[in-house]
């Protein structure tokens, strides 16, 4: 057992040790706190083990939708494919690896949108009135990403604001699964993923936590586009977009 694993164990059996260690945890700023916390999770999930696949979830590109459809639950967490690797890397070998990405200009503007209503846990709130509430909307806020470099630098650290390459490439910037599907092509490529995965007849895609808002395209102007475009230079010639 990894001394990781012994120190949950111990703090789920331990009371004040969990208390303690929680106390500490309220005090932390907002992006450590998030950090610790995606860092002591298991990135394999039930399904995951039981299925012997590894699907990384991009966030802001219908994981929960697709992941409930195959597996009849919620995804699990947002974990990078290198993270699998690190955790298990036999598992990593052997369990077949997707994920799915999104136009990042797309993607930016739903997760804008998505937290600047607060997003899901409060985690996602805090950051929002931290980061979201210095700005009306989302010309200010790629304004203020391109002039201040200290805001860009957090934001971009941000889970749903990370660029895809994050979550799907190695240190190298190559892809580190065996297919990435896309968002705009998501019901074939389910299909794909189904078939790959022998799963036979799956259940057809739900739309799971739609951010309602125009399309995409009315957010940006030139200016905008070529801001989002030098932030998310690596998703966009890496993925073809």
């Amino acid at each position: 057992m990894s001394l990781l694993i012994q120190s949950r164990y111990y703090l789920k059996k331990n009371r004040l040790a969990r208390s303690l260690i929680l106390g500490i945890n309220d005090r932390l700023p907002l992006e450590v706190k998030d950090k610790l916390f995606r860092n002591l999770v298991n990135p394999y999930s039930e399904q995951e083990t039981r299925n012997k696949v590894i699907f990384v979830h991009v966030p802001k590109t219908a994981g929960n939708s697709i992941f409930q459809a195959l597996f009849g639950v919620p995804a699990h967490g947002h974990d990078e494919a290198m993270k699998y690797r690190r955790y298990d890397a036999a598992k990593f070998d052997e369990y077949y690896k997707f994920g799915f990405v999104r136009h990042p200009l797309d993607r930016l503007v739903s997760a804008f949108v998505y937290l600047q209503k607060g997003g899901i846990g409060r985690y996602d709130a805090a950051f929002r009135d931290k980061y979201l509430s210095r700005v009306e909307n989302f010309e200010q806020f790629l304004k203020l990403m391109a002039r201040d470099k200290r805001y860009r630098r957090k934001v971009m650290q941000w889970i749903h604001f990370r660029p895809q390459v994050a979550f799907l490439c190695d240190a190298q910037g190559q892809p580190a699964v065996d297919f990435v599907g896309r968002y705009e092509n998501i019901e074939q490529d389910y299909q794909r993923i189904a078939a790959d995965l022998e799963l036979g007849e799956v259940s057809p895609l739900q739309v799971v936590n739609r951010t309602e808002r125009q399309d995409f395209r009315q957010y940006y102007n030139d200016e905008l586009e070529a801001i989002a475009g030098d932030l998310y230079a690596d998703d966009l010639r890496t993925f073809g977009y």
